[in-house]
């Protein structure tokens, strides 16, 4: 059985304070029809003068672009992509932690989870009559947990991210 895009769920903690204990996170893609996390693999091939090839791997430059993001005063998320935007902010102003959860079965209590320390970055503001569109990238800027939610805590909105091994069920 394939599991549907909607088993896979990204969020952004809107505090931007990097913090996955006291993180208020909000879910993207309500207006997202496809977003993907690129991996963008870093790996160098060369061919040696034996006619051997080697391949060099250098890991992963992950990005995923959310496009699009409709200004809307009553997400948590809006204020702080617009000061980014409007007030042209980097560096720290711009890093924050993404939740990564997998659902993979929709009856267990915990679920697989990913706690990232991510740099957003707004690409534009604008758009078309559909609305004030503030489409954004997200890049891997930090360490990567591994760990879980409960069931019962993405049921809030507010999923509540611990580090570790999911819990074996009884």
């Amino acid at each position: 059985m394939k599991l549907n895009r909607e088993a896979l769920a990204h969020y952004l903690d809107t505090t931007f304070e990097k913090n996955a204990e006291t993180a208020v996170w909000e879910i993207l893609g309500d207006d997202i029809e496809e977003m993907s996390m690129e991996l963008n693999s870093d790996t160098e091939t060369k061919k040696n003068i034996l006619g051997e090839t080697r391949t060099q791997d250098n890991g992963y430059e992950p990005t995923m672009d959310a496009d699009p993001f409709y200004a809307d005063p009553e997400k948590k998320l809006y204020p702080k992509l617009r000061d980014i935007a409007l007030d042209r902010l980097k560096g720290d102003s711009c890093k924050t932690l993404l939740l990564e959860v997998i659902v993979e079965d929709t009856e267990a209590a915990n679920h697989l989870a990913y706690v990232q320390e991510v740099i957003v970055k707004p690409q534009s503001y604008g758009g078309s009559t559909e609305g004030l569109n503030i489409p954004f990238n997200i890049s891997e800027d930090g360490k990567r947990t591994k760990g879980y939610i409960t069931a019962e805590s993405m049921k809030t909105g507010n999923p509540k991210f611990t580090a570790g091994t999911i819990p074996t069920e009884p």
